[in-house]
C-alpha cells in the first residue's frame, strides 16, 4: 500500500504570506534610530518608560500576528500528523508484540547455548575447576548462531589444553611466586602478564633482601662501633684512676696548724678490699651511668682480659 499526497500537489510550495514587509522594516529601524538618539537625563524617568510602553506595544502586535499566522499554517499539517498516528497504531502494537516474541525466542536460545557451554566445560575443565569457574569460560560470540556446537566444543577444548600448557611454563618462576603468579593468570588467561608478575615479585623479592642485608650491616656496625667507644671510655677512666693513685703518695704533707684538739671519733678498722669479673650488659646511657657510679664511689674498676 502506497501513501498518495493529493493536495498540496508534490513540489508545490505552500503560498507564501504576503505583507508590507519592507514599509514595516523600515519604520521599526527608523524608530529605533530615533529613540537611540535621544539623551535621556535622570529627568527623564516618566518620559523614558512612556517610550518603552509605546515600543513593547509595537513589538507585541507583530508578534501577534506572527503566532496566528504560523497557527494557521500549522493546522493542516497537525491533522495530518494526527492521522497518520492513528494509522500506524495498530502496526505499532504488532511490532512490539513480534519484538517479545522474538526477545522470548531470543531468551529460550541463549539458555540452551549456556548450557552445551556448561556441558563442554565440565567434560574438558578437570582438576582446573577450582581454579576456572564456568561463568569465566563465557564468551559473547559463543552465543551466535554461525557458532556451531563443533566449533564450541572445539572452543573449549583448546581453552584448557592452552591453560595446562600455560601452567606449566610458570614453572620457570621461583616457587616463591609462582602462586601469586597464576593468581594473576586467573584473570585473563594471559601467561606473558603473570610471568610478568612473576618477574616483578622476583626482583622487588631481591631489592628487599638487599635492603634487610644493608639495613643488618649498618646495625652491626653500629654496635661495633658503640663497643669501641665504651672501651675506649673504660680504659680512659682506668688511666686517670691509675693516674691519681700515683700521684697520692707524692703529695707534700701541708704544715698542720695546732689546732685544739676535738674529742676524737671512734675509729673503725680499715675494711678489706675484695675483687670481682664480671660484665654487663645495656644501653650506652646505661653503661655510662655504671661507670660514673664507679668513679663516684671511688670503687676500682678495668678491662676483663
Amino acid at each position: 500500500m502506497e501513501l498518495m499526497i493529493y493536495s498540496p500537489a508534490e513540489n508545490e510550495r505552500l503560498p507564501e504570506i504576503q505583507w508590507n514587509f519592507e514599509e514595516i522594516k523600515k519604520y521599526a529601524a527608523e524608530k529605533a534610530a530615533w529613540y537611540q538618539s535621544i539623551a535621556y537625563t535622570d529627568a527623564d524617568t516618566k518620559e523614558m518608560k512612556n517610550d518603552k510602553a509605546e515600543i513593547n506595544k509595537f513589538i507585541t502586535a507583530l508578534e501577534d500576528v506572527r503566532k496566528q499566522k504560523k497557527k494557521e499554517y500549522l493546522a493542516p499539517y497537525e491533522v495530518f500528523e494526527g492521522q497518520i498516528k492513528e494509522t500506524l497504531l495498530p502496526l505499532r502494537k504488532t511490532v512490539s508484540l513480534i519484538t517479545e516474541k522474538l526477545d522470548e525466542v531470543e531468551g529460550q536460545y541463549r539458555e540452551s547455548r549456556k548450557a552445551k557451554m556448561e556441558e563442554f566445560y565440565y567434560k574438558y575443565v578437570g582438576d582446573l575447576q577450582p581454579m576456572v569457574p564456568f561463568q569465566k569460560t563465557i564468551k559473547e560470540e559463543f552465543y551466535k548462531r554461525a557458532f556451531t556446537d563443533k566449533k564450541l566444543e572445539q572452543a573449549y577444548s583448546c581453552f584448557f589444553e592452552r591453560l595446562r600448557e600455560d601452567i606449566k611454563g610458570l614453572d620457570q618462576l621461583p616457587e616463591k611466586f609462582r602462586d601469586k603468579a597464576l593468581l594473576k593468570y586467573m584473570e585473563e588467561f594471559s601467561l606473558s602478564a603473570a610471568l610478568q608478575e612473576g618477574k616483578r615479585l622476583e626482583e622487588l623479592d631481591k631489592l628487599m633482601e638487599e635492603r634487610r642485608r644493608k639495613n643488618e650491616e649498618e646495625r652491626q656496625a653500629r654496635m661495633a662501633e658503640e663497643s669501641r667507644r665504651l672501651e675506649i671510655a673504660a680504659r680512659e677512666a682506668q688511666k686517670q684512676q691509675e693516674m691519681t693513685a700515683k700521684q697520692e703518695p707524692m703529695q707534700k704533707e701541708e704544715p698542720k696548724v695546732e689546732m685544739p684538739q676535738a674529742p676524737q671519733k671512734l675509729q673503725h678498722p680499715q675494711e678489706e678490699i675484695l675483687h670481682m669479673d664480671f660484665r654487663v650488659w645495656g644501653t650506652r646511657e646505661q653503661i655510662m651511668g655504671l661507670r660514673q657510679y664507679l668513679i663516684n664511689n671511688q670503687i676500682k674498676f678495668g678491662k676483663v682480659e
